[in-house]
């Protein structure tokens, strides 16, 4: 459209100018910053594992791409009026939704796959739009303001930025999963625990991959309690199917632990039979002791750990609440060979023993079930104790 008027045709010029920028924007910082780990897990099962995703470069290959579509488009559809300009990022952003929509329900994704009517119906609602827009053309003797013609394409732009976000995958478990997955490929433990800190419903992936991040920094028996453990034992050791996610957790998890294969029925058992092999790793001992403390099972955790330790302050939190509990369940263990003084204030720390007592005052105080729980859970956060009597 050739405009009369120089001030509208400097308005021409510019939108089509600032609809691109801000679609290169979301673009990248999309992909690269929300996006990105499960664009990495998209790569590495189409490609088999063969190919590796490079954050960076390719969420500027797969923007600028994008972005000479939608510059193609606006050079074919130059008869689009002003205030529709923004009309041709719409495949843009429709396509970067599509690429960005994988679901992954092995990992903790609880979201549903995009059915094939619904994307036909959004290439259809496209068309027309450039239908509606052919009846509405501008006229050469245009004269408004930039803001009459700046605030329709804006609000498109905000319409296909929403459109794209709903159909990008945003499942909050499988983001932090691949999150934590990648942040324990490059070696950073601290961010990984940070990052799994706050979810409460963890997948079992990410609670294996908070393990081996506990114990890579010497915390499993300090903080696995810290985080939440729906899964048990069983969350504490990957699956050989998890071979399917790019960061191969399994083969890590051997690595660490000191073996090299080995068919996992119950978590439990299998750190029972890898411990007592000589080539091993002190780390699968701190695994099997918090396995029994996941299952609930106080008198071999407290055989094993009194086989090889003395009671005393220096032991991993956990494993002092955990022997408390039990000297509380069976006072007799202090009539056993090696067993300490029957105190509870004594070696375990008389701060942590007097946290035991008022602990029991509120488990034994009144209210219903449900009222004692709050209250545990309020007051005794992250403690064993918490998760013995009331899960995770």
């Amino acid at each position: 459209m050739n405009y009369s008027h120089p001030q509208i045709r400097r308005i021409a010029r510019r939108i089509p100018v600032l609809c691109a920028l801000y679609f290169i924007l979301f673009a990248f910082c999309y992909l690269r910053f929300v996006q990105s780990e499960l664009m990495a897990q998209t790569q590495f099962l189409l490609s088999g594992g063969t190919t590796v995703y490079h954050p960076l470069f390719s969420a500027l290959l797969c923007t600028f791409l994008l972005t000479l579509l939608g510059l193609f488009l606006g050079s074919l559809l130059r008869w689009l009026p002003l205030r529709m300009k923004a009309s041709v990022w719409w495949p843009s952003f429709l396509l970067l939704g599509l690429l960005t929509h994988w679901r992954f329900p092995q990992f903790g994704d609880q979201g549903s796959a995009l059915r094939g009517w619904t994307v036909a119906l959004l290439v259809l609602l496209g068309l027309l739009w450039f239908f509606v827009a052919r009846l509405f053309t501008d006229s050469s003797k245009e004269r408004e303001t930039f803001s009459t013609y700046a605030w329709p394409n804006a609000l498109q732009l905000v319409l296909f930025t929403c459109a794209c976000l709903s159909l990008g995958n945003t499942d909050v478990v499988l983001h932090r999963t691949l999150r934590s997955a990648r942040l324990l490929h490059d070696g950073d433990c601290p961010c990984a625990l940070d990052n799994a800190r706050w979810e409460r419903h963890p997948s079992r992936q990410l609670s294996a991959l908070t393990a081996l991040a506990l114990s890579r920094t010497g915390q499993l028996g300090e903080q696995l309690f810290a985080y939440a453990q729906p899964h048990g034992s069983d969350g504490l050791l990957p699956a050989l199917s998890d071979t399917l996610l790019f960061y191969n957790l399994p083969r890590a998890v051997g690595e660490h632990l000191g073996y090299k294969k080995g068919d996992k029925t119950r978590a439990t058992r299998f750190l029972e039979v890898i411990s007592a092999m000589p080539e091993t790793h002190p780390e699968a001992r701190d695994y099997q002791l918090c396995a029994y403390l996941l299952d609930r099972r106080l008198d071999d955790f407290a055989a094993l750990l009194l086989a090889s330790d003395t009671l005393s302050p220096t032991l991993p939190r956990h494993y002092r609440e955990a022997m408390l509990l039990y000297r509380h369940f069976y006072p007799s263990v202090a009539d056993a060979p090696d067993a300490p003084s029957p105190s509870l204030g004594h070696p375990l720390g008389d701060e942590l023993t007097t946290q035991f007592e008022q602990f029991l005052a509120v488990l034994g105080g009144r209210g219903t079930h449900d009222e004692r729980e709050f209250r545990c859970r309020k007051q005794f956060p992250a403690t064993y104790w918490t998760y013995y009597f009331f899960g995770s």
